[in-house]
């Protein structure tokens, strides 16, 4: 169990309000996940994990979330990288799935940056928590949005409703994504 003592009176990196705002997730969010109750751990078989990469330092989250079923992305697990800003809760964070991790026409797979409204700065608002960002990221691996696309190929397959195309285009990349990670 981290120290929040510590968390919460140090300064180094980041402000008081946002400090304190994120020791304040940090203790949800452990109590949240580690919930077996479906009404107080709703995304349970959604996001496996939500940590500080270290922590020491509250700026740098992962996150591990499942792939929705129904979706090319079920059965596999993906990791999500967290940047809290110093003027977090104010300004969004900056997530991104690791590079060359997924395909889908929200990401840019060469970098792992997704485009999602919520976590543009203009569309960004403090009532949202880490939780319901990566649960948000969660979603568009269920519901892709091909108006706005990352990646213009995936997009344009979806777009022109060749979803056969678009699934076994996605569980290729995946099935290769697992045998170059098992060997």
């Amino acid at each position: 169990m981290p120290n929040f003592w510590i968390l919460e009176n140090r300064r180094s990196y980041t402000s008081d309000t946002c400090m304190s705002r994120i020791v304040k997730e940090y203790k949800v969010i452990l109590k949240t996940l580690a919930s077996d109750d479906p009404i107080a751990n709703p995304y349970r078989g959604i996001i496996e994990s939500l940590n500080p990469i270290d922590e020491t330092d509250l700026s740098k989250w992962e996150a591990i979330i499942s792939g929705p079923s129904d979706t090319p992305y079920e059965n596999h697990q993906f990791r999500i990288l967290i940047e809290v800003p110093s003027s977090y809760p104010m300004n969004p964070p900056k997530i991104s799935f690791m590079q060359n991790n997924i395909l889908h026409c929200n990401v840019k797979s060469a970098t792992g940056e997704i485009c999602l409204n919520i976590l543009k700065p203009e569309e960004w608002t403090p009532v949202w928590d880490l939780l319901h960002c990566v649960h948000a990221v969660w979603r568009l691996l269920r519901e892709p949005v091909c108006d706005s696309p990352l990646d213009v190929d995936i997009g344009n397959i979806i777009r022109c409703g060749d979803m056969s195309a678009y699934q076994g285009i996605v569980k290729y990349f995946l099935a290769e994504r697992e045998r170059i990670n098992n060997h």
